[in-house]
């Protein structure tokens, strides 16, 4: 929020602290620093300041591609109806007039929240979707209906040696295509676009690279329809098959070569009868020898409906183009069927076919689809999981800070006052860590992550506050010995390691024993140690203990614990990239566990 007075703020402050982290500016520069710096979800502007106005920094956030997007509210005393204007103009989101109903503030700043909430997941399902075609393994492009790129992959980019931006918007044809072969390459682009049935078309054709290379791509390419079903452009798919085009051609008069291809290839006559094949080609139609196929159709390796497709997608294109490639379903000597790819090349006495058997494709295919099914599955159970754990633990948790603040509201007695505060902060430290929790679970990696420029002594110093009544019980000491500065960029699930290392300092430590925690500089890291006087931890077991699930053999009696702890530990520290580990205690009796982060 910013505001040239500091009473508006500190009152807006008031108003939104119980909710949101709030950032303050006193004037326009430094709102737009701050605003660039910390990316906030919301920012609340007045519009007369010093310097740059309400309405100069408004415009200004709007212009940014980075921060565009950030919804601004105009909290002004001026009302008149140019002034509204002037801020619909700035293109502000909403506007606000002083002085502020508190729940109208709240209502409006929880609306836009909500809405750049829905915003942010579309921009990012976008980003993966375009993540998803860039590490495709061919060239993925969309054509509008007037031939112009709309959509393209990284693989074709890196193809044609251009960046993604210099094609966009571009006449595919009349940038990239060969001027003799663009008729052809075109009739390609008419045909899929006009098919009703929307059914995938075949075309090989030349590239011409940003360097003046030739390139053979194969293409399969179908329409694109809008809602409405019309036909709005074309879905391509390339395969660079420059290096398999030039093996065809040299395969004309080199035998050897032939022979030696592990792809079954054929030289039929005219009229479609085997004048030629290689081991490989028998072996893949199950026949000991190519004699056996010599002077034979090639439609005895297939069922007669399989016949009739082949003909049918086939003829036409090796008549006009002398090419095709394509899929088929053929039927081995002992009656087994298979998949194959099969490349079809017409020259002066006959045609060059090039097989290849696709059976294990096609299976692993399968057993990915399977795979990624089941997978999709597990991870909705796992959300159905968290989303359930987080409901049921907060419920009580919140019943149980609305019943302990208004027992606060109503105690007079200030011993008792004091401990109903310290059961109320660890009621809300407890929702808090409810809350990370369940989206750390979702967490896929550190991009997922908030970072703030933290103090890691004072979140070690009210993390071990909560710890008084559990030191009590077994009359154990903490003894703390941080007291300078320690900035660190973390993320607030960082208590979540402090916590489970003092946690587990008292479990496993024996009574009226001492914790020692301190930090030590590493240069670029904090390393903080906590130093327990349990029975310490064999060296082939300090490996495992980081593990999920994994506890010691020995386990101390009355101590119960899940094992999760440690890990948890781990895949925080991970994220922050930094380090664990555990070593044996200087003094001779118990363990040090240790974390690093990085210096801020």
């Amino acid at each position: 929020m910013a505001d040239d007075e500091p009473m508006n703020v500190e009152l807006l402050h008031a108003y939104l602290i119980a909710d949101y982290d709030i950032i303050p500016a006193y004037n326009g520069s430094d709102a737009l620093e701050l605003v660039a710096k910390e990316k906030p979800d919301l920012v609340l502007l007045d519009v007369m300041m010093p310097g740059l106005n309400g309405y100069e920094v408004c415009e200004r956030i709007k212009r940014s591609s980075e921060t565009q997007f950030i919804p601004v509210v105009m909290v002004t005393a001026l009302s008149s109806r140019e002034d509204r204007l002037r801020g619909i103009q700035s293109q502000a989101d909403d506007f606000l007039t002083k002085p502020v109903d508190r729940l109208e503030l709240k209502m409006r700043v929880m609306s836009l929240l909500q809405i750049k909430s829905l915003h942010d997941k579309v921009i990012f399902e976008r980003d993966q979707a375009q993540n998803y075609l860039d590490i495709a393994g061919v060239m993925i492009l969309v054509l509008d209906r007037d031939q112009k790129v709309t959509l393209v992959n990284k693989r074709a980019a890196d193809i044609l040696g251009c960046e993604e931006a210099d094609i966009v918007g571009i006449n595919w044809f009349d940038t990239f295509v060969p001027e003799p072969f663009r008729h052809d390459a075109k009739q390609h682009y008419f045909k899929a676009l006009n098919s009703e049935k929307g059914s995938l078309q075949y075309y090989e054709g030349p590239l011409v690279s940003k360097d003046g290379k030739e390139k053979i791509v194969s293409w399969y390419s179908k329409s694109v329809k809008d809602k409405h079903g019309d036909h709005i452009g074309v879905l391509s798919s390339g395969e660079d098959i420059t290096r398999r085009k030039r093996t065809e051609e040299s395969l004309r008069s080199r035998t050897v070569a032939i022979e030696s291809s592990v792809d079954g290839i054929a030289i039929l006559d005219t009229e479609g009868k085997f004048a030629y094949l290689n081991e490989a080609y028998a072996r893949t139609w199950g026949y000991s020898s190519p004699h056996e196929l010599i002077g034979r159709s090639w439609q005895v390796l297939y069922d007669e409906p399989e016949i009739m497709k082949l003909k049918k997608e086939l003829v036409s294109e090796l008549a006009d183009r002398g090419v095709w490639r394509g899929e088929a379903v053929g039927l081995k000597n002992q009656g087994i069927s298979f998949f194959h790819e099969i490349s079809l090349t017409r020259f002066d006495n006959g045609y060059i076919c090039v097989v290849r058997d696709m059976t294990c494709r096609k299976e692993a295919e399968k057993q990915l689809r399977e795979y990624a099914d089941n997978l999709k599955y597990s991870n909705d159970l796992k959300d159905l999981f968290i989303d359930i754990m987080g409901h049921d633990l907060m419920n009580p948790a919140g019943v149980a800070k609305g019943f302990t603040g208004m027992l606060l509201q109503a105690e007079t007695d200030h011993d008792k006052a004091r401990k109903l505060r310290i059961i109320d902060d660890n009621i809300s430290r407890l929702i808090n860590m409810i809350e990370s929790t369940s989206r750390f679970a979702r967490l896929e990696d550190i991009d997922d992550l908030d970072f703030r420029n933290m103090d890691l002594g004072v979140i070690l110093h009210d993390v071990a506050d909560s710890f008084g009544t559990q030191l009590a019980e077994k009359n154990m000491t903490l003894d703390i010995k941080v007291d300078g500065h320690y900035p660190s960029k973390v993320n607030p699930i960082v208590e979540g390691v402090f916590a489970n290392y003092i946690s587990n300092a008292i479990k496993y430590g024996h009574s009226n024993s001492n914790i020692m925690i301190d930090i030590g500089d590493l240069d670029g890291e904090w390393k903080i140690n906590v130093r327990d006087s349990g029975d310490g931890i064999p060296d082939a077991a300090k490996e495992l203990v980081f593990d999920r699930f994994k506890r010691l053999a020995q386990k101390k009696k009355g101590v119960k614990g899940t094992g999760i702890g440690l890990a948890i530990v781990k895949r925080i520290v991970d994220l922050h990239g930094g380090r664990v580990g555990v070593e044996d205690s200087p003094a001779g009796k118990g363990s040090v566990f240790w974390a690093t982060f990085k210096k801020a």
